[in-house]
């Protein structure tokens, strides 16, 4: 039996929400309220294509994980070394949107500004994910990974459509300080809390990603299905939306039911997520969610063959699947990568290579899934995203006995 973990400090539960929230606002502000703001100002379509671009910083990430790993300062602590600076960009980039005004004008700025704040982001996450594998004892790793995806959202959200009706409704500067808040008490509560001392890493066990790649097969498993369990909740996101619009869908009701998703991902996804992988182990619950987006993609392939006869109960019970098992899958996966990475020296590098792994796989599902159904049809869409489902049932199952020996060992 294991001994009881002690309890992380209470300031850390705060601490880590705030920082998962801050981190979401710039990539919710450049993917979904920068776009639109600047399109009602009159900029052209073509022009704002570039905008997607600012989310690189997350798939490339890992290209400097290891620099995070290895250097630091040691009055601030080896994580808070990264995590004040970054926020301090990510402040400096709002202020200056404020300073400057959203006008087709000021794009130029906008997007070397949004570059900028999702970089600090991405170097910030890096660090953020090394803290919570490394303060946070095994048991308490569900509860902080289902804060970490929950809070991610919330700052997504707060950074794009509740910022538009601020916006909307009050005008930019009611707006931008409403972003910039969030940020600030992020800041404040990093500059409180004092990270345990750490001694300076030894040459011959500095980061590398070198010494990912040869930590043998757990670590590929965690790349591997990390990229799947990305690939195959996309076709319930992506394509759902598209059906329901030619469909002939009012937009209004389309945003509800996206709305409706998001807080069932947080709420049901996460919640419900972090409650099975304390009850039944990571890889478990993993299966579980992948299991449910399964399901929803063979909801989904229904609706599709029925179009444009969408049953609302239908539609909802397709959205509930597949907003639980994108949430539960990226929580599980989540805890089973930091269980495996705080017992190493590079928790940032390790966990960087899990992240921008499934980032890479929704980002370049997304595109994919489109233009097949584009090419074939919506049914085989969402009939491959069923596929997708199961294949990746299949390659995690030589993790299922991964909660019987962690027990035993």
């Amino acid at each position: 039996m294991n001994q009881m973990s002690p309890r992380p400090p209470a300031l850390l539960w705060p601490l880590i929400a705030c920082l998962y929230i801050s981190q979401g606002i710039p990539f919710g502000l450049a993917m979904e309220a920068l776009p639109t703001a600047l399109r009602h100002a009159g900029t052209e379509l073509a022009t704002l294509a570039w905008l997607p671009l600012v989310g690189l910083p997350w798939v490339l990430k890992w290209s400097w994980a290891t620099w995070v790993d290895n250097h630091w300062a040691m009055a601030a602590g080896r994580r808070r070394s990264w995590i004040l600076p970054m926020q301090a960009i990510v402040l400096g980039a709002l202020l200056g949107v404020w300073f400057l005004g959203i006008s087709v004008d000021t794009l130029p700025w906008l997007l070397g500004l949004a570059v900028t704040a999702s970089l600090a982001s991405a170097t910030q996450d890096v660090a953020t994910d090394a803290l919570v594998a490394e303060q946070f004892p095994s048991r308490y790793l569900p509860t902080a990974n289902g804060i970490q995806v929950a809070s991610t959202m919330v700052g997504f959200f707060y950074g794009g459509p509740v910022f538009l009706m601020i916006y909307g409704r009050l005008g930019q500067a009611p707006a931008m300080l409403a972003l910039a808040l969030p940020i600030c008490v992020s800041l404040l509560l990093a500059l409180a809390w004092r990270e345990p001392a750490t001694q300076m890493i030894h040459r011959s066990d500095r980061a590398s990603l070198l010494r990912f790649f040869l930590s043998g097969r757990s670590a590929w498993l965690l790349v591997a299905a990390a990229f799947l369990s990305a690939v195959t909740v996309v076709p319930c996101h992506s394509l759902g939306k598209l059906l329901l619009a030619d469909a002939h869908w009012p937009l209004a009701k389309i945003g509800q039911i996206g709305t409706l998703g998001g807080v069932m991902t947080i709420l049901l996804g996460c919640g419900g997520g972090a409650w099975l992988v304390r009850r039944l182990g990571a890889w478990p619950a993993f299966h579980a969610g992948i299991a449910a987006a399964g399901l929803a993609a063979a909801a989904w392939a229904w609706l599709a063959s029925h179009s444009p006869s969408l049953p609302v109960a239908i539609v909802g019970i397709a959205t509930l699947l597949a907003r639980f098992g994108a949430g539960c899958a990226s929580v599980a996966i989540m805890t089973a990568a930091m269980d495996f990475t705080r017992r190493r020296h590079q928790a940032g590098t390790d966990m960087t290579m899990v992240q921008s792994s499934r980032d890479f796989g929704e980002m370049a599902a997304s595109s994919v899934f489109i233009a097949l159904a584009a090419q074939l049809g919506y049914v085989q869409g969402f009939l491959l995203g069923l596929g997708l489902a199961a294949l990746t049932l299949c390659a995690a199952l030589p993790m299922l006995g991964a909660r019987r020996k962690k027990h035993h060992a």
